[in-house]
């Protein structure tokens, strides 16, 4: 279960608070940082000192020598830090990019159904994959270097300083000055070209969201794009989407590039150049310490080849970062309750009232799927559901499943409202089998076992032989170890249905729900099934949405809905007498005998 405070971060909270996971591990990190940052300028230092010892003796000295070897030492010193250092950011911004992929997976899936509706999924996986890739590429390595190289320009100022006040020579602090005034204003001015890229990088990310929505519509619907020689066209589409990447990518390059603040560090080493040259030529100062300024200040220009695209990176990752929050902090509609309750199941199940529309947790409630709906299933019942397209009957199931809450109005088992029972407690006591079935990447015994993944081969066995599945997956090449395909594909839709009946039945549930679960099988396989089905569902409450007559016939109660809204509700026979809608229903269904308006058939 995803931690509920993570939510309703900021970017930047977002960005940087995972860090803090790892304390111990980031704060040895940035002090590692300063150190390495101190050993890249301590060369220049030393350098001064070795050309001073030059002028003095005019020859190559042992100190001399010592100097240029402690210069090597630094160096090789550095060089091994700054692979600790990289290892260690490393570490820590993989384990965080890990922990923040699971927190996303782990919201989403805790999100209810009117999330999905509204977000879509090719939008989800690329935030995921690419998003969170960006934003912990920003920390590492875009905030390891802009915190090495801030480091770095404050030990140069410092350093700068000690040459303009410790030499006593009661020149004007110009190095410091410069450092002082310079920095800031190359910082505000990188700061603000780095914001450029916030539109570029929204466009890079919208791009690469339409490349993984094309992509993985096209995998999907590979056989429908084959059977209407739709393959040239979605090349194209592809390409086009590509192309945009490109140029998406290109501009946020061009503006690295073309790294206007730059000239500030370029204007402050020219100044520190000119105003040193002018000092060692009026015997002000010495050769060494006019090679360390220009050494340190030239160290700087370096930093700065890298720095724009470091804060490009870091302002780009705050607009992944986003993108991921406002997932994050989507406010979902359906509340888990503090102090859940038990419930009977066995109980009745009443709709009372209820009223429902898809899209009401945007704040419009829109075209409503059930209205005024109220209904009493007595328990252990087996109902019908039957009705026109968009009557209501998936509805009244997904309510059931609490896939959603009513938006007005309630919806209560064995007396308990169902807001009051978590969603896994309702899931594990409500089964159901769809019409679309949906079979995963797995064996047969693992889509078996999905609901229930204790169930013993025992069970899965007498689960798939009461759905009629067992015989066919026997001849399977592996029997129950055989992998299905990607959504089933590889098997038939009766075969499909069957597995999902199995599915359902081996986990048991109080509760069983059936959208047409049969629709897929021939007269023979249902007849079967039906056998098999009379028997799971004794002692349990069943709701199936159904065109069958022979389920109209058997069910205890027959419940017709039309445009959300009740229409009438009884057993076959009384609602014959009854409901004229339900007699030109019951008539126009395959098998059936015109009925007389006595309701003789």
């Amino acid at each position: 279960m995803a931690n509920t405070s993570t939510r309703q971060k900021t970017p930047i909270r977002y960005l940087f608070g995972g860090l803090l996971r790892h304390p111990g591990a980031i704060l040895f990190a940035l002090i590692l940082t300063v150190i390495s940052s101190f050993l890249l300028t301590l060369p220049s230092v030393i350098l001064g000192s070795a050309v001073n010892e030059l002028d003095a003796s005019n020859a190559v000295t042992p100190l001399f020598v010592g100097l240029i070897w402690a210069i090597v030492f630094v160096t090789l010193i550095y060089m091994v830090l700054y692979f600790v250092v990289g290892y260690v950011w490393a570490l820590v911004t993989l384990r965080w990019e890990r922990d923040a992929r699971q927190e996303f997976f782990e919201i989403l899936q805790n999100n209810s159904m009117a999330f999905h509706d509204e977000v879509d999924s090719k939008r989800l996986l690329s935030i995921a994959m690419q998003d969170l890739n960006w934003v912990r590429l920003s920390l590492n390595p875009a905030f390891r270097n802009i915190a090495g190289g801030l480091a770095q320009l404050g030990i140069t100022g410092v350093f700068l300083a000690l040459v303009d006040f410790g030499s006593g020579m009661g020149t004007t602090p110009i190095f410091t000055l410069i450092i002082l005034i310079g920095s800031p204003i190359y910082l505000a001015f990188a700061y603000r070209y780095a914001s450029k890229v916030e539109s570029i990088r929204r466009a890079r990310s919208e791009t690469m969201e339409q490349l993984t929505s094309i992509s993985q519509g096209v995998f999907i619907g590979i056989e429908v794009v084959r059977a209407f020689g739709a393959e040239d066209r979605e090349k194209k589409k592809f390409f086009d989407a590509s192309k945009n990447y490109e140029n998406a990518v290109t501009r946020e390059g061009r503006l690295a590039a073309f790294y206007i603040p730059a000239l500030i560090l370029i204007a402050m080493t020219t100044i520190a150049f000119f105003y040193g040259g002018f000092l060692v030529l009026n015997g002000i100062m010495d050769n060494g310490t006019y090679a360390m300024v220009l050494s340190l200040l030239v160290s700087l220009v370096f930093l700065n080849f890298q720095f724009p695209w470091m804060l490009l990176m870091l302002r780009g990752g705050l607009v992944n970062a986003r993108r991921i929050v406002d997932i994050l902090n989507w406010e979902d509609p359906m509340i888990e309750p503090t102090e859940p309750l038990s419930v009977d199941w066995s109980g009745d199940v009443v709709f009372d009232k209820v009223d429902f529309s898809y899209n009401s947790g945007n704040g419009n409630k829109g075209h409503y799927a059930l209205k005024d709906f109220s209904l009493n299933i007595p328990g252990g019942s087996r109902v019908a559901l039957i009705g026109g397209p968009g009557g209501g009957k998936s509805t009244i199931l997904k309510l059931l499943l609490r896939l959603y809450d009513p938006t007005q109005g309630s919806l209560c088992v064995g007396g308990t409202d169902l807001r009051n029972v978590t969603t896994k407690d309702v899931r594990d006591a409500v089964g159901l089998v769809e019409q679309d079935v949906f079979l995963f990447r797995m064996s047969v015994r693992d889509n078996i076992a999905f609901g229930r993944p204790d169930a013993t081969d025992e069970e899965i066995v007498e689960a798939a032989k009461h759905a009629q599945a067992h015989e066919f997956i026997v001849e399977l090449a592996e029997g129950y170890d055989s992998m299905i395909g990607e959504r089933g594909m590889t098997l038939s839709g009766g075969q499909r249905q069957r597995l999902a009946i199995a599915r359902a039945l081996v986990q048991d549930p109080k509760i069983l729900l059936l959208d047409d679960s049969v629709s897929a099988v021939d007269a023979q396989t249902e007849f079967l099934m039906r056998k098999a089905l009379d028997a799971a569902l004794v002692g349990r409450t069943s709701v199936t949405v159904t065109q069958r007559l022979r389920t109209l016939i058997e069910s205890d109660l027959v419940v017709i809905v039309d445009k959300g809204h009740l229409v009438a509700a009884g057993c076959h026979e009384d609602l014959l007498l009854t409901s004229e809608l339900y007699r030109r229903i019951f008539e126009r269904l395959p098998g059936a005998k015109p009925v007389g308006i006595g309701g003789a058939a």
